[in-house]
């Protein structure tokens, strides 16, 4: 079965926020990767050359971009600010 969790993340650098439904069995930088590839903006200027990370919101922890997401505090309803 595949489980997903709802999360809300923000995107500063594009003044932009997307709801997504995130597969709780990838890891944080297949989320990264998802996101540039869905996001063309995303793929000028600052986040050409870098590996943005993914931050929560509420409690400033930034995760790890090997981190699974069904081992992190990320459930639905989290929001994230990816920078």
């Amino acid at each position: 079965m595949n489980f997903r969790v709802n999360v809300i993340i923000e995107i500063p650098i594009i003044d932009e926020k997307y709801e997504l439904l995130v597969p709780i069995d990838r890891r944080i930088h297949e989320l990264i990767s998802i996101l540039k590839k869905a996001i063309p903006d995303l793929n000028k200027g600052f986040y050409q050359d870098k590996i943005p990370s993914i931050y929560n919101k509420s409690t400033g922890k930034v995760y790890n971009i090997n981190t699974i997401i069904k081992n992190s505090n990320i459930k639905t309803g989290t929001r994230l600010v990816l920078i």
